[in-house]
């Protein structure tokens, strides 16, 4: 039964983020007179169809995400007579620059909304907050990695170095991080009673996640909030879930935390924990999920609305338009990429199953 909650949970929470994605596509494209064919919610095989004042809302078989077409995106790939019906001024590719970028950008701008949202109603649903723990053991795991170097009680981590990287953390969640992109031996500096010194540390690694623990934790402040501080709190657990993807996009690029990658079987994987854990775990899931999708797309990767708009700024910028074959062999080359991601990050989920 809970394989099935967290099969049904992951399709929703799936289907919401891109919907809500390619709403924001669509309103932004309907404010500027883009002509909208259809909105779709779902894949596949029309259940049921809708028409609007010109645009067909379509509810489809497979639950799996939706799309909005809308006239001149494909750069005059779309047939003729759907082209002949409709007013140059109304297809996506005549409008101007700008427009087309606040267009592609409007899907991700919905996915920070969405996630905000989440995160904003969550914290109002707790009442409370956690503070971040300071870099100060509390307590020592039994036969831990910690405990075998020598941490105890009241240690205070001052530095972590680990070949060329080197982090000062101001607190525990930033040292769990910095471990996970550099695993094997690292040198923690210490603080104890007033003097400093260092321990090699190799911590233990889980190897059914492919995470390090050191086997220490930290006292984490518990604090009452009042409903108005529920905004506060949701945008600030929402700027640490920022801050950590482009912490982890950044070790990607210095060729570190591969093994990391999690594809949909792995989110599936975590969604099933996460709504055993309880509806507010899946919430929060929920949100760090759409924070990511938007993140991701984001990126300047031609195939992606990050990729559309860095088209569009350069044509701008030099005052031309780029070989359209060209375009289609970049964009061609860049879904090749994604797919080696895709099939990769699935190898990395399956290997932690096994």
């Amino acid at each position: 039964m809970d394989f099935v909650i967290g099969i049904i949970a992951f399709l929703f929470m799936l289907s919401v983020i891109v919907v809500i994605h390619e709403l924001g596509h669509m309103l932004a494209a309907k404010h500027f007179g883009v002509y909208c064919e259809e909105f779709s919610v779902g894949m596949g095989p029309a259940l049921y169809q809708k028409k609007g004042k010109e645009t067909i809302y379509s509810l489809r078989a497979i639950p799996i995400g939706g799309y909005v077409k809308m006239v001149g995106e494909n750069d005059g790939s779309d047939s003729d007579l759907e082209l002949e019906k409709i007013p140059r001024e109304r297809w996506l590719n005549h409008q101007s620059t700008w427009k087309q970028i606040v267009i592609m950008a409007a899907g991700v701008c919905m996915n920070f909304v969405l996630a905000a949202v989440l995160y904003i109603g969550i914290s109002m649903a707790q009442g409370y907050v956690v503070e971040d723990p300071l870099p100060i053991v509390d307590e020592v795991v039994e036969n831990s990695a910690a405990q075998k170097a020598g941490l105890q009680s009241g240690d205070q981590i001052v530095q972590v170095v680990h070949g060329s990287e080197t982090i000062h953390p101001k607190t525990l969640y930033e040292v769990t991080e910095f471990l996970q992109f550099n695993k094997g031996e690292s040198i923690f500096t210490i603080e104890r009673e007033g003097k400093t010194f260092d321990l090699a540390i190799t911590p233990d690694l889980d190897e059914e996640n492919q995470i390090a623990t050191l086997g220490i934790y930290a006292k984490s402040q518990v604090r009452k909030i009042a409903w108005y501080e529920s905004f506060g709190a949701g945008l600030k657990n929402m700027w640490d879930g920022t801050t950590s993807i482009f912490r982890s996009l950044a070790q990607l690029v210095k060729g570190k935390g591969f093994e990391n990658l999690s594809g949909p079987v792995g989110i599936l994987n975590v969604t099933q924990k996460s709504t055993q854990l309880g509806f507010l775990s899946y919430l929060s899931l929920f949100a760090l999920i759409s924070l990511n999708i938007g993140i991701f797309n984001l990126l300047p990767i031609p195939a992606l609305d990050g990729g559309r708009i860095l088209i569009l700024a350069l044509e701008r910028i030099f005052n031309r338009k780029i070989n359209e074959q060209l375009i289609e062999n970049i964009i061609l080359g860049s879904f090749i990429l994604l797919f080696g991601i895709f099939i990769f990050a699935t190898y990395n989920d399956i290997v932690r199953l096994l």
